[in-house]
């Protein structure tokens, strides 16, 4: 019949949905013991649930494969051409996106970042990434969003200092990029750093999170 067509036309042609990237075993179990205490998760501009520092360790120790899986997902021009990453935070921290983040610079990125306010500002081709998860209320935990800060050449945006922002979905799905597809979904990203405008743009780590030089590659 002629809808039955059209039914299965529009399934085909819808977009899949975000699955959340959920591995069984990675639970906070006191989380999930206590659901008196349950609230809702924090979200953009709000921090995430707290969690103890070994918490935060075991579960970012649980999501590796799933963290690999979203960074490998991400397909950014700025991340495909780096073979290394250099990590630049010590652990995951509680962020304002609601989140867990952990910060990576590439080669050309990790002796300026390293240096944090005293860094001289980035030139053309630096890059920072943040992976990041997310832990629900019931204290399941999962992969979230790929975050990435490029130098573009000068003159791209002089605005943001020529940086490029973009943000991917754990399943590799573009959220949106500066200057290019769904600007307007990330750019709050760039109005957000702009508050670190005297030091090009970036939003260190706390002090007891910080990597010095020569820190450890990905």
């Amino acid at each position: 019949m002629p809808w039955i067509a059209l039914v299965l036309f529009l399934l085909a042609a819808a977009p899949p949905a975000q699955a959340q990237n959920f591995e069984p075993e990675c639970r906070v179990h006191r989380l999930a013991k206590t659901p008196a205490a349950r609230e809702t998760m924090g979200g953009l501009g709000m921090p995430p649930r707290h969690l103890t520092s070994d918490e935060v360790r075991r579960t970012a120790e649980c999501l590796v494969p799933a963290l690999d899986r979203a960074f490998a997902a991400a397909n950014d021009r700025a991340i495909r051409s780096v073979r290394d990453w250099l990590q630049m935070s010590r652990a995951y921290k509680a962020s304002e996106h609601g989140t867990y983040l952990q910060v990576f610079a590439n080669t050309q990125a990790a002796p300026s970042y390293a240096r944090y306010e005293q860094g001289p500002p980035m030139t053309t081709g630096a890059t920072i990434i943040k992976r990041a998860f997310r832990v629900e209320a019931d204290g399941r935990a999962h992969a979230y969003r790929i975050y990435v800060m490029e130098k573009m050449r000068a003159g791209y945006e002089p605005a943001l200092h020529d940086w490029r922002f973009a943000a991917y979905e754990s399943n590799g799905a573009l959220v949106g990029e500066t200057g290019g597809r769904n600007d307007a979904r990330v750019r709050f990203c760039a109005e957000c750093h702009a508050a670190a405008r005297a030091q090009d743009f970036l939003i260190y780590v706390p002090p007891t999170y910080r990597i010095p030089a020569g820190s450890a590659p990905r």
